[in-house]
């Protein structure tokens, strides 16, 4: 009987153009003064394909939502025709990543099956002609954002404990808690819940709970190959979270000049890095949503 094994990849079988086409359109934004992840999120819920239904995932999520300005509603070319529209002359697509597995038989006689990765292009709706489209109404938001933000942290039955000690703002990943200035120390309240967000989002990374490598370097080296990854990764997920909570980026930017000013540089020199923080900042506000974390990439 043959047996089946499979064989893990990872991220660095993405082909170069598809990191170097995803890193020049969140480039782009933030060239021009925007930091894409700092958007709030849509009435209409997470990103998804008009035809099928299905809802984007992981790094997906993440490139559909925070790149595109109308409906998170999305066709491919092919989609759209047989829907009976046409793709509009001159629409520029968005690039999402997909994952597929070829099976390929061993001198053992063993099938191995072999995951890898690709990228396609969707279309969002509003580039779509001839096509008459039924926009779904949007969920009504029951709580104001400093509520919803408190009921985001509650619900987390995982989440380390939050300290008041000192007036700074970290998490001690030995002790797995994390400490926030008073309260009364922040601008607004919306500032408090994004710098407890950001470490929150640090926490998810704790080796009993998404055991994130990256994490555990930054708190070894401050230099590290992993720290931008891992401040980038608390960054986005904070305003993940933040969106989750419809807490608006007006009241949040404070800090968004100096790092445009730091990510611009850093997503120069490495072309992975967003995609692969933008990945771990997914699978963080999953945990803290208590959503499907299963994100492959």
């Amino acid at each position: 009987m043959k047996g089946i094994r499979n064989t893990s990849t990872n991220a660095s079988t993405v082909s170069i153009d598809a990191y170097q086409i995803i890193t020049d359109r969140i480039l782009a934004k933030m060239e021009g003064g925007e930091m894409p992840w700092q958007k709030p999120w849509h009435s209409l819920g997470a990103p998804r394909n008009y035809a099928t239904g299905h809802t984007y995932t992981g790094i997906n999520t993440f490139l559909l939502h925070f790149l595109n300005n109308g409906l998170p509603l999305f066709l491919t070319f092919c989609q759209a025709q047989q829907l009976g529209g046409h793709v509009r002359q001159g629409a520029k697509g968005f690039p999402i990543i997909y994952y597929n597995v070829v099976e390929k038989e061993t001198a053992e006689g063993e099938t191995e099956r072999i995951p890898f990765v690709k990228y396609s292009t969707v279309f969002n709706i509003a580039d779509v002609e001839g096509l008459e489209v039924i926009i779904p109404e949007g969920s009504a938001v029951k709580q104001e954002p400093i509520t919803r933000a408190e009921a985001i942290v509650m619900s987390w039955n995982d989440r380390p404990r939050i300290m008041h000690m000192d007036q700074q703002a970290y998490y001690v990943p030995a002790m797995d808690y994390v400490n926030m200035p008073s309260f009364s120390s922040f601008r607004n309240a919306e500032q408090y819940y994004q710098t407890l967000f950001h470490e929150l989002t640090h926490a998810t990374g704790h080796c009993n709970r998404l055991n994130r490598p990256d994490l555990a370097e930054n708190m070894v080296v401050k230099g590290a190959e992993g720290y931008a990854r891992e401040e980038l990764t608390a960054e986005m997920g904070a305003a993940f979270l933040c969106g989750a909570a419809g807490i608006s980026p007006e009241a949040t930017d404070g800090n968004t000049a100096a790092y445009l000013q730091f990510w611009l540089g850093r997503l120069k020199a490495d072309k992975t890095l967003l995609i692969k923080a933008a990945s771990h900042a997914q699978k963080a506000v999953n945990l803290v949503l208590g959503l499907n974390s299963s994100i492959p990439v």
